[in-house]
């Protein structure tokens, strides 16, 4: 139970460090070991240590004055992960081998859900797109939506390299679909990534 405990405490101040990292702050160095501590009125609760010459950028200061809130940028193994994915949402890009991926935007009627998606031919080759094959759309319970091939558009073709092609695809589930995530893989065994459509 206490190594659970410690494990979640560390889960959760990954997430803060992630989340973090993106907001603006002034940067500066750690000039003797501090501890990591996730809450300044339990600072005999540490997470961790940093060394002198670690940076970190600062963000806030608790109540009481005493602490800085602060993040930092660092690495872990990705086989130290219980979920190694990188999940982005609306109107982001990605890469997956020579394509690259923008989900536009997402909607949900009922048990229908359209994405409108643009697909970027990065490579010297054609390349076939195949939306069946490519993109699968998949609910937080495991269950994949069933793409609706009249109803999507530009869901089969050939993207010339350099070139771009927008499909709108059109999905349909047994039962009204929650925490929906598309997956693209530009081939079999390829590079997967993932989006979140953020319903």
């Amino acid at each position: 139970m206490k190594r659970l405990r410690s494990l979640m405490s560390t889960l959760i101040t990954v997430i803060l460090f992630i989340i973090l990292s993106s907001l603006p702050g002034q940067t500066t160095d750690i000039i003797k070991e501090a501890d990591i501590i996730a809450d300044p009125n339990d600072p005999i609760n540490v997470l961790g240590i940093l060394y002198p010459g670690t940076e970190i950028k600062k963000i806030g200061k608790d109540t009481s004055g005493k602490f800085i809130r602060a993040t930092l940028d660092f690495y872990i193994p990705l086989e130290t992960l219980k979920e190694g994915r990188l999940t982005k949402g609306i109107g982001e890009w990605q890469v997956a081998d020579d394509a690259t991926i923008n989900l536009l935007s997402a909607e949900r009627e009922e048990n229908a859900v359209k994405v409108s998606i643009e697909i970027v031919n990065q490579g010297e080759k054609d390349m076939g797109m195949s939306a069946l094959l490519m993109f699968k759309l998949e609910d937080g319970e495991g269950n994949l939506g069933n793409l609706e091939f009249m109803q999507s558009k530009n869901s089969v073709g050939i993207i010339k390299p350099g070139k771009t092609l927008r499909s709108e695809l059109v999905y349909n589930f047994t039962k009204l679909p929650k925490d929906l995530e598309l997956s693209f893989q530009s081939k079999l065994g390829g590079d997967q990534v993932f989006f979140v459509l953020g319903f």
